[in-house]
């Protein structure tokens, strides 16, 4: 197991491999080389597939301050985050999918783990349409990657209530777990914390993502 580095400087240390390879790579642009972050970590390390929403891909900062990111370095991970804002089980998102395409692209990349959580912005949907969705979603990844780790979790948000948002984490925490998959529970570690929530009111900063960053990595000790 590798030995957890202080995540106020795991951003500083994501951020100076990304431009060094970029480069060496000479004519390569910035965002193929976000989107190969396993180059730079090795191919030995597991492939990490991250299916969310603008909490995951760090809306408002830079794509190596979200908390993926944070985590695929203290691990040593070869990430693929494919998070996208506004984007949900059945809420469209920027690039006008919700998150079938993000399924799509970790059954692509062969993940071996894979990251789902849900989403507020499938607040306001058919709650029973949601949980289907739910289902579905994670049946197409269990059948398509049946050796993959699949790790769901609670919605992460700046704004939305616990009490609204239970019944779409219960409804994909049953469906992670009937397929043999792993639930974390990682509570709200930004929400209504001074200084760890943008201006907007939902989404984290660089503190609130170190923070749920430091929570991922206290869950998943044992798991991947």
């Amino acid at each position: 197991m590798f030995h957890h580095r202080p995540l106020a400087t795991a951003a500083a240390a994501f951020a100076a491999l990304l431009l060094g390879t970029v480069a060496l790579s000479g004519c390569a642009s910035a965002s193929s080389q976000l989107a190969v972050g396993a180059a730079v970590t090795g191919g030995e390390h597991p492939v990490v597939a991250v299916v969310g929403d603008s909490i995951e891909s760090g809306l408002g900062l830079e794509p190596f301050e979200s908390w993926p990111a944070l985590v695929a370095v203290d691990r040593r991970w070869g990430l693929q985050n494919f998070s996208e804002p506004g984007a949900g089980f059945l809420a469209v998102g920027s690039s006008d999918s919700d998150f079938t395409a993000q399924i799509d692209q970790a059954i692509a990349a062969k993940a071996d783990v894979v990251f789902i959580g849900a989403s507020d912005n499938d607040l306001g949907h058919d709650t029973a349409a949601v949980g289907a969705a739910m289902a579905a979603a994670v049946e197409r990844l269990s059948d398509a990657l049946p050796k993959a780790r699949l790790v769901g979790y609670n919605a992460l948000t700046g704004e939305a209530s616990d009490s609204d948002l239970a019944p779409l984490n219960d409804a994909l925490k049953r469906a992670v777990t009937a397929a043999g998959g792993t639930w974390i529970d990682l509570g709200q570690p930004y929400r209504g914390h001074v200084g760890l929530v943008q201006d907007d009111g939902e989404h984290p900063t660089l503190e609130g993502q170190q923070a749920i960053a430091s929570v991922v990595l206290s869950r998943l000790d044992g798991i991947v």
